[in-house]
């Protein structure tokens, strides 16, 4: 162990500098906060009905499996009623996000003194 006062003064700054680096980064700012959930309110529903106008379209989606020489089984599988569920809940979705957006943006009107 050095007992010299210039390796204390070096352990201090070996150690303020590993503290420095291992500080977590600030939390998000309450602007962050609602850009964010506003940005996931209205992008979950439009990805829904964007699938969901998808999958309605499309209708079936065909399965092969090998039988062997050549020969395949098809089997179809109906994509069209998730099509429609995803495109109810997005419809749903962005209507309740619109109405939402315009609640709150408005102003209340003030109410005249009495």
């Amino acid at each position: 162990m050095d007992s010299t006062p210039d390796a204390s003064r070096e352990r201090t700054t070996e150690q303020g500098r590993t503290d420095a680096t291992d500080t977590p980064p600030p939390p998000l700012s309450r602007t962050g906060i609602r850009r964010l959930s506003w940005t996931l309110a209205w992008g979950i529903p439009l990805i829904a009905l964007v699938v969901g106008i998808a999958l309605t379209a499309t209708g079936a989606v065909e399965q092969w499996e090998p039988m062997g020489d050549d020969t395949y089984e098809v089997t179809l599988l109906a994509v069209w009623p998730a099509g429609l569920v995803l495109l109810a809940v997005g419809a749903l979705g962005v209507t309740a996000v619109a109405i939402a957006t315009a609640l709150i943006t408005t102003q209340r009107p003030s109410l005249p003194a009495d």
